[in-house]
C-alpha cells in the first residue's frame, strides 16, 4: 500500500476499503457518543501522514455509492441531513487538504460540527 509517499488510502486511483473498514471499526467500538469523533480523528491522523492520499480518497468517496450509504447511515440523521452534512464535511476537509500547508486536525469543530449534526 505504498506509492513512493509511504502509507496511503489510495491504492491504483481507488479509495482504499481496508482503511475504510477499520475507520468504521474503530468508531463501531466507540460510545454511541464519541462514534464520530473516533471517526473523524482516523481520518485526521491519516491526512496528518498523507494529505494528498486523504484528499484523492475523498473525491473517490463521491463514487463509491456503497461507502456512502454505510457513512450517511452511521450519522444518524435524516437520510437528507446526512446528506447534507457527509458532503459539508468531504468539501471542507477536501478544500483544508489542497492549502499549502494542510491542518485538518484544526478543523476538526467545524467537521464535528456538521458529522455531529448540530446545525
Amino acid at each position: 500500500m505504498t506509492q513512493g509517499r509511504g502509507s496511503t488510502v489510495v491504492v491504483d486511483g481507488r479509495l482504499d476499503e481496508g482503511r475504510v473498514e477499520r475507520a468504521l471499526e474503530l468508531a463501531g467500538h466507540a460510545p454511541p457518543q464519541d462514534r464520530v469523533r473516533v471517526a473523524v480523528e482516523a481520518i485526521v491522523e491519516a491526512a496528518e501522514l498523507d494529505p494528498e492520499g486523504v484528499s484523492e480518497a475523498l473525491w473517490a468517496l463521491r463514487a463509491n455509492r456503497e461507502a456512502v450509504d454505510r457513512i450517511e447511515a452511521s450519522l444518524g440523521m435524516s437520510p437528507e441531513r446526512a446528506t447534507l452534512a457527509l458532503g459539508a464535511a468531504v468539501q471542507l476537509a477536501r478544500s483544508e487538504l489542497g492549502a499549502a500547508k494542510p491542518d485538518l486536525r484544526s478543523r476538526m469543530p467545524e467537521l464535528l460540527h456538521w458529522l455531529e449534526g448540530k446545525w
